[in-house]
């Protein structure tokens, strides 16, 4: 497994996404210095990993958009990291993408692969996303609620809402074990809020295998309101 030499001696890859994961220790502070030590290494580790999430995620919303042309769609990739996503959205002909990010160090790599129009460096939460109501006619976020809380909190739900067009959607992939998780359960609760406040309504839920490793990825299809 490849090592990450500047983040502490000896730690594998493998280590370092255990404790952003996993580690009760690790804060969003934490995560983001982490994070900009494996920017450079991210893509190809998470590719040995057998990291199918961005590819599983982009299919979901392709299908769920029927024969619209993919350059009229305007799509934010949030917590684009290094813009693997990005990338899976080019393939398939979406070329109208913005990237949000809280961490400059990945969002320099995903700046250099030219997938993205407009790249964000933001974090959800504060109150002060700089995107107008109404932008976009999908929102996507995969990998992004981890069983620390030291990523996204579900209360973003909120603002991502705000930004995207009536009848547009918010799809959500995480893995199907994150959701018996604290973070998981209250990930789906505030959407099933969300729901009953009639702000989005919950149209799918389709699973996959091999999201990561040999976990299945589940997918939440929400359309706006």
């Amino acid at each position: 497994m490849a090592q990450l030499s500047r983040y502490g001696s000896g730690k594998s890859a493998a280590d370092v996404f255990e404790f952003l994961d996993c580690s009760e220790e690790c804060r969003t502070e934490d995560a983001q210095n982490v994070y900009s030590t494996w920017a450079a290494n991210y893509d190809q580790d998470m590719t040995t990993f057998g990291y199918q999430a961005p590819q599983q995620l982009v299919s979901v919303m392709h299908g769920m958009l029927g024969g619209v042309n993919p350059s009229n769609v305007r799509v934010l990739d949030v917590a684009a990291g290094t813009g693997m996503v990005g990338s899976e959205l080019q393939k398939l002909g979406y070329t109208n993408a913005d990237g949000l990010d809280a961490n400059p160090d990945m969002l320099k790599v995903a700046e250099n692969k030219h997938v993205y129009q407009r790249l964000i460096e933001a974090k959800l939460g504060t109150g002060q996303l700089p995107v107008a109501p109404d932008t976009y006619d999908a929102v996507l976020i995969v990998g992004a609620f981890t069983p620390n809380w030291s990523h996204l909190q579900p209360e973003c739900f909120e603002e991502l809402v705000q930004i995207t067009k009536p009848g547009g959607f918010i799809i959500v992939g995480t893995s199907t074990s994150t959701l018996a998780s604290d973070i998981g359960k209250a990930m789906e609760a505030k959407l099933r809020e969300l729901q009953e406040r009639s702000l989005l309504s919950i149209v799918d839920k389709p699973t996959r295998p091999m999201f990561f490793k040999d976990w299945e990825g589940t997918f939440f299809v929400c359309k706006v309101t």
